[in-house]
């Protein structure tokens, strides 16, 4: 999936270059995805972090009031802030998206 994206190639020009099916990519693609949230979950279970393998934590996090403090998110030269008063559905979106590329 990283090679796929980081030469911007479509799935079926990319399938088609390495002689894979496209349902053989969307299989694999969802095993990663399946594998990376278990991976989390026994993170967040096992209470030494909520950062997966494969991603770096930049700052310590520091508990937000109300009104105070922000969370900022930038990957790949795309910038995502969050406060206190983000909509929590609209975060979990936007974490639903990061997953998936």
């Amino acid at each position: 999936m990283k090679e796929r994206i980081a030469g911007g190639q479509t799935v079926s020009s990319f399938c088609e270059e390495k002689g894979i099916s496209k349902t053989t990519y969307y299989y694999r693609q969802k095993k990663v995805r399946e594998d990376t949230c278990a991976k989390l979950a026994e993170k967040r279970n096992s209470g030494t972090g909520l950062v997966p393998d494969g991603w770096t934590q930049l700052a310590q996090a520091e508990s937000v009031t109300a009104g105070k403090g922000a969370l900022t998110i930038e990957i790949a030269g795309c910038c995502i802030k969050a406060t206190a008063s983000t909509d929590p559905e609209l975060l979990a979106k936007v974490c639903r998206v990061l997953r998936s590329l």
